[in-house]
C-alpha cells in the first residue's frame, strides 16, 4: 500500500513537472505572436566585435548582449537603411566601428538559412553612440498614433521631421498604414508613455508581390554609374504585362490594361501613357535581354 502512494506521488510529481513547461511554452507562443503583429521586422541588438568590406558589402559581426551571448552577422548593401539614434541622421558604412552597439532590424519573413553563426540582411540599422544618446522605436501605429504595442503615444508638433525612407519630406497623413521609425529623447512617465518625436521615418513594407519582384532583381541585376539595373521582360511579365518587342530587339512595349510604355534601347526618354519621362540611366541591350534603371518599378508598380 505504501509503495503504491509513492508511486503514485511519483507520477503525479512528474506530470506536474511535464506539464508546466508546455503551460509556459504556449504562453510565450502566444506573447510572440501578438508582439510580432506590431511590426513587420524582427529585431536583434549588439556590440560590433569585427567588420569586413567584400564585393561592396559590408559585414558586420556583432555580439548579442545575452548571459550567453550569440553571434550574428550582419551585411549591409545599398538598400540597407543607415541611422545614427542621437543625430538620427543616415550614415553611411564608415560610420560603424568596432566596440559601437547597433540595433538590426529585418524581415520577420524573410526566409533563414539555418547556420550558425546566422547571416541576415537586415531592411534598418540603427546606431548608437555614446556621445549623443537617443531612443528609437520601430512599430505599426494606428490611427491615433499610438503604437500597436500600446507602449508608445506619439504628439507631433510643428518641429518633428517627417520624411520616407529615401529621405523625402512628407505630410503626416502619409503615415498611415506604414511602419514608422521613432527618434526621440524624452517621454512621460505615463502608461502608455508619451513623446514628442523629433524625427519619424515612414518605410513602405513590400507586399508580397513586390517581395517577388525584389527576388527576381536580386538574382539578375547589374550596377551601372551607381544605378541599379533591372531585367526589363522578367519584372514586366511577373506584374502581369504584356511585354513584346519591335524595332530588331531594339524596342520595348509593355500593355496592362490601360497603361502602356513604349521604351527604346540606349534612350533615356520614353512613353508613358502617351506622355514623356526619363530614366536615370539610359537603357541597354545585354545577353539579348533589356535593362532598365530600376526607377521603372514607380511607374510599374503604382
Amino acid at each position: 500500500m505504501k509503495k503504491r502512494s509513492i508511486v503514485a506521488v511519483a507520477l503525479l510529481v512528474a506530470g506536474l513537472g511535464f506539464y508546466q513547461p508546455v503551460a509556459n511554452a504556449q504562453s510565450e507562443n502566444e506573447t510572440t505572436t501578438e508582439q510580432k503583429d506590431t511590426t513587420n521586422f524582427m529585431k536583434s541588438s549588439g556590440v560590433i566585435k569585427e567588420i569586413d568590406t567584400k564585393d561592396g558589402i559590408v559585414t558586420l559581426t556583432v555580439e548579442s548582449e545575452e548571459k550567453e551571448p550569440q553571434i550574428t552577422m550582419f551585411k549591409l548593401n545599398d538598400e540597407t537603411l543607415l541611422f545614427d539614434s542621437g543625430t538620427t541622421k543616415a550614415v553611411e558604412n564608415e560610420a560603424f566601428q568596432k566596440g559601437q552597439r547597433i540595433e538590426a532590424y529585418y524581415d520577420k519573413n524573410k526566409p533563414m538559412i539555418m547556420i550558425y553563426p546566422a547571416q541576415i540582411y537586415p531592411e534598418l540599422v540603427i546606431l548608437h553612440e555614446k556621445e549623443k544618446i537617443g531612443s528609437v522605436k520601430v512599430s505599426k501605429f494606428d490611427d491615433d498614433l499610438l503604437s500597436l504595442d500600446k507602449e508608445l503615444k506619439l504628439n507631433i508638433g510643428e518641429e518633428t521631421i517627417l520624411v520616407n525612407e529615401k529621405g523625402e519630406k512628407i505630410k503626416i497623413e502619409k503615415l498611415n498604414g506604414k511602419e514608422l521609425v521613432v527618434f526621440y529623447t524624452i517621454t512621460t512617465m505615463s502608461i502608455p508613455a508619451q513623446t514628442p518625436p523629433s524625427k519619424i521615418v515612414a518605410i513602405n513594407y513590400p507586399s508580397p508581390e513586390m517581395k517577388e519582384i525584389q527576388t527576381i532583381i536580386e538574382q539578375d541585376h547589374f550596377m551601372q554609374n551607381g544605378t541599379k539595373m533591372v531585367p526589363l521582360k522578367k519584372v514586366g511579365e511577373h506584374l502581369g504585362y504584356v511585354v513584346l518587342t519591335y524595332s530588331k530587339g531594339n524596342g520595348t512595349y509593355l500593355k496592362l490594361d490601360n497603361s502602356s510604355l513604349i521604351i527604346t534601347n540606349g534612350v533615356k526618354a520614353y512613353s508613358y501613357n502617351q506622355s514623356l519621362r526619363q530614366f536615370t540611366e539610359n537603357p541597354v541591350l545585354k545577353n539579348n535581354k533589356t535593362y532598365v534603371s530600376d526607377d521603372i518599378l514607380e511607374v510599374l508598380i503604382p
